[in-house]
């Protein structure tokens, strides 16, 4: 039986009459969105959403803000509109006017290669390592690209510099557009080498403090000690619960490393639509704002969904049109977290989205704006998102019952259980931990733990909440455990092997 939490009825009326500004039929809710709420609290129960925050931006003026459910399920605390969520990819908007703050003082140039600032730079191709711009990086141009950097960047946190120059020579680039986080996590080393700061500081400095976004942060140690936080929530057996895995600061990387509360995100969508100004300050020049707005890499298979089509890339931004009409916009999500952020720049309408469960709420959010704002009469995406609901909670009860039914414990293994228990090490991937909890083998690599499933004799799965589970084995010689092999990519047949201390 599925358990999903939510407020109470009085405190559920209380929460949307602040967010509305009156009572709960809210004076202040435009004629043209009425409805929604009631449209997004159904949505949120079938897709199993706790809290929902939604902000709309019309003619410089926050037009609407709606804030919907819990932001932590077990304390039940609703969501605020200062309410921290985990932004994901969206922080790669906020980087790239970052570095337009930088070109404007001359401290980068969009077309000068990267080797330029990172002298370390190398990758597979001679020709790429020497030609390869800024411009390249912030609009994913010539598709970059390397799974185990993101491996120890977002997920692991094991990154070193180190590893990432060494894993950097072995990436490939195709030649034409390709969204990848590896050109931002090199546009935010580029950063830190013209400034001498953490990208982190240097987002804050330039863009949030000035734009008065103080609820905007790249530091998961502040937004996860905050007590306005949403908690990242999955389903797990069946419940509603914390992820196991949450970002950390060493996670919090320059593709995808920042949490924002709604309010923050309306002001952001203000300042994009303002042209680089927001309450009569300028944080950028008109002529930074039109670049990052303008299509600099346009894909070769548009991407199309309902009234929407992805055809290219800006300076941050996907750019394509939304029935007709120029719509830039980007979205993020990881392990209990969705976030979807866009505007009509000739239309001067911004939306934005952010849940703590990582589920096409956001974009369903976005969109019902969007058509109820320019009279629209789309096709309802609903029905589609229900059927991907239904098909989720299926896969995940059969994986949950995998797990449980089958934990690494000694009769999966070939020796005694805490022969394995110990710290395996590999300097290219860093480290991994194996534990034994009564009776049950668990791990964890860097900030990533995983749940264990025997598949053979000394052979297992591990989950981390974050996507598929990876194939694993212990090596065992002579009487004792030498390594433990995780295959990071089948397909590729890449492997990392970590050997006992």
């Amino acid at each position: 039986m599925r358990m999903i939490l939510y407020p109470s009825l009085l405190l559920t009326l209380l929460v949307r009459a602040s967010a509305s500004g009156g009572t709960p039929e809210a004076p202040g809710v435009p004629q043209e969105l009425v409805g929604l709420r009631e449209r997004w609290e159904s949505t949120m129960k079938d897709l199993d959403v706790p809290g929902l925050a939604v902000v709309v931006v019309r003619d410089g003026k926050v037009l609407y803000t709606e804030t919907l459910g819990e932001r932590d399920p077990q304390k039940h605390l609703p969501v605020t509109r200062d309410t921290f969520f985990y932004i994901a990819s969206c922080t790669k908007s906020l980087l790239a006017m970052t570095v337009m703050t930088l070109v404007e003082e001359g401290k980068i140039s969009l077309d000068v290669p990267v080797k330029k600032y990172l002298p370390r730079f190398q990758v597979a191709d001679s020709t790429v390592t020497e030609t390869l711009t800024v411009r390249d990086l912030l609009s994913h141009g010539k598709g970059l690209s390397s799974d185990p950097i993101v491996s120890l960047d977002a997920f692991s946190g094991e990154i070193t510099e180190e590893r990432f120059y060494r894993w950097l020579k072995e990436a490939k680039a195709t030649g034409e557009f390709n969204y990848t986080n590896l050109h931002y996590t090199l546009m935010g080393r580029i950063v830190e080498a013209v400034t001498g700061k953490s990208w982190k500081d240097v987002v804050d400095e330039r863009i949030l403090k000035p734009a008065g976004m103080t609820r905007t942060t790249a530091y998961a140690s502040r937004m996860y000690g905050d007590p306005d936080v949403a908690i990242p929530c999955d389903l797990e057996n069946g419940k509603l619960v914390a992820t196991r895995v949450r970002k950390t600061d060493r996670t919090m990387h320059a593709a995808g490393g920042m949490g924002a509360s709604i309010h923050d995100l309306g002001r952001w969508l203000r300042l994009n639509l303002g042209k680089g100004t927001i309450d009569g300050r300028r944080i950028v020049s008109e002529a930074s704002a039109a670049e990052i707005q303008k299509t600099q890499s346009h894909a070769k298979n548009p991407s199309a969904r309902g009234l929407r089509t992805r055809d290219g890339y800006t300076l941050g931004w996907s750019a394509g049109p939304y029935a007709g009409k120029r719509m830039l916009e980007h979205g993020g999500g990881y392990a209990g977290t969705g976030a979807f952020i866009a505007f009509l720049p000739d239309d001067g309408i911004g939306v934005a989205a952010v849940a703590n469960a990582n589920r096409p709420i956001t974009e369903l959010a976005v969109f019902d704006v969007c058509n109820r704002l320019l009279g629209l009469d789309a096709s309802d995406q609903l029905p589609e998102l229900k059927r991907f609901a239904e098909d989720r909670r299926r896969r995940q009860s059969m994986r949950d019952r995998l797990f449980e039914k089958k934990p690494v414990t000694a009769e999966g293994l070939s020796m005694p259980i805490d022969r394995y228990v110990g710290t395996y090490n590999n300097s290219d991937w860093g480290t991994f931990l194996v534990e034994n909890r009564e009776g049950r083998l668990s791990a964890r690599w860097g900030d990533l733990s995983f749940r264990l499933r025997s598949t053979d004799k000394d052979a297992f799965e591990a989950d981390s909440g974050t996507g598929d589970a990876d194939k694993c084995r212990f090596e065992v010689s002579s009487g004792r455990v030498e390594a433990v092999v995780i295959t990071i990519d089948e397909e590729q047949k890449l492997e990392a092997r970590f050997t006992r201390k």
